[in-house]
């Protein structure tokens, strides 16, 4: 991480630090705890930004996972390209996902670059730095020969990686022993960084099947009950208003928020043909206690700035350089979400830094939460 990121990650721990919060429910995930299903909503790899992606098993035992990616970038039905504004066309999501199996040894961390995957079997010895200085990928490759093959992702990618703890036979189970990190970096080698959401496994009603049932009370789809925690649908989000200045940085610095979001619930059996879309309600505060409110919709997978969604969360419009945002899905939206946040700086040079967080989780608008739908992963029948 270069030293600019580091300096504008201890500022705006300093801003927001005085920014307080109200009490609410317990978070409902853990991004500090072993757990059973690991969701990284933020993974990019376009040429310009990769992901590096590190799992580790906390349990003194061999533990498996089975993970998927879900690429959401938008195909170009004409010419050009959809993220440069230059397609003559219509803009498709493909929605493609992948999958593959890990197996990590007793407190085993792994890790790769999702644009590189990482090959397996080589246990020769490796240099991470070659003699030229140059970073060596083929040390992707090395190390212990249990951790299986990990596909690179397509190019340009952007969407999610999900892993789920599976016992020998590939089985879901509720062993809550894996933790994970995502590390964003850039080209020019800033770098931005977030836990992964986890998502408990209830140790007694895991019945092993493809249906992951998350919250909720037993029913048909899920007759046992919860196997998993529920998700949080209610999150509370310190930010700057969009194009307000780093008051450390100086008044020619600027901010701006960006959100990705993903519904808890998802469908890999079916994949594109049953996908889950929410309606996420917001409500900003100002520092003089002002409440505007706005709307916007995610399908299966979505990032976007809040000054996109809607121009109430510029500083032009909100009149302060601070704002409390409250962020929910709306009583129709079949799935809670999971989601993390980063900022952008523009340093008064014109260069920009990023620094990621995990958002805080609370209930509604700082009320007690609602109790757990009843949501489902579909994990893909066995052959």
């Amino acid at each position: 991480m270069r030293a600019n990121s580091i300096a504008l990650m201890v500022t705006v721990a300093a801003v927001l630090g005085a920014v307080t919060f109200p009490n609410g429910a317990a978070a409902r995930t853990t991004s500090e705890r072993p757990s059973s299903i690991l969701i990284f909503p933020k993974v990019v790899s376009d040429g310009t930004r990769d992901t590096f992606i590190q799992i580790s098993n906390t349990a003194n035992s061999v533990v498996h996972a089975h993970c998927f990616y879900v690429n959401s970038y938008p195909i170009c039905e004409g010419i050009g390209d959809c993220q440069q504004g230059t397609c003559t066309g219509a803009c498709i999501p493909q929605w493609r996902e992948v999958d593959f199996n890990i197996t990590l040894t007793k407190q085993q961390p792994a890790h790769w670059g999702a644009g590189l995957g990482r090959i397996a079997q080589s246990v020769e010895p490796c240099s991470f730095i070659t003699d030229s200085k140059e970073r060596n990928y083929d040390c992707y490759g090395s190390g212990l020969p249990t951790l299986g093959r990990i596909p690179p992702v397509a190019l340009p990618f952007e969407g999610e990686l999900r892993c789920v703890e599976v016992d020998q036979s590939g089985a879901p189970i509720s062993g809550n022993h894996l933790k994970g990190e995502a590390t964003l970096i850039n080209r020019d080698g800033d770098a931005s960084k977030y836990n992964a959401i986890g998502i408990l496994g209830e140790p007694f009603t895991n019945n092993g099947d493809q249906t992951l049932c998350l919250g909720g009370e037993p029913s048909a789809e899920c007759p046992t009950g919860a196997e998993y925690e529920g998700c949080p649908d209610r999150f509370w989000i310190p930010h700057f208003a969009a194009g307000a200045d780093n008051p450390i940085l100086g008044p020619t610095s600027t901010v701006r928020t960006e959100l990705t979001v993903v519904p808890c619930q998802v469908d890999y059996e079916l994949s594109a043909l049953n996908l889950t879309e929410v309606t996420l309600q917001f409500r900003g505060i100002n520092e003089f206690e002002q409440i505007f409110s706005a709307a916007t919709n995610v399908e299966c997978w979505r990032s976007f700035f809040l000054d996109d969604v809607n121009p109430i969360f510029t500083a032009r419009f909100m009149q302060t350089r601070l704002v409390h945002t409250s962020m929910r899905p709306s009583a129709g939206s079949p799935s809670s979400i999971a989601t993390i946040v980063e900022e952008i700086h523009e340093m008064p040079n014109g260069a920009t830094a990023r620094a990621a967080y995990n958002a805080h989780e609370l209930g509604e608008f700082g009320e007690s939460s609602d109790p757990p739908k009843n949501e489902v992963i579909t994990l893909p029948a066995g052959p």
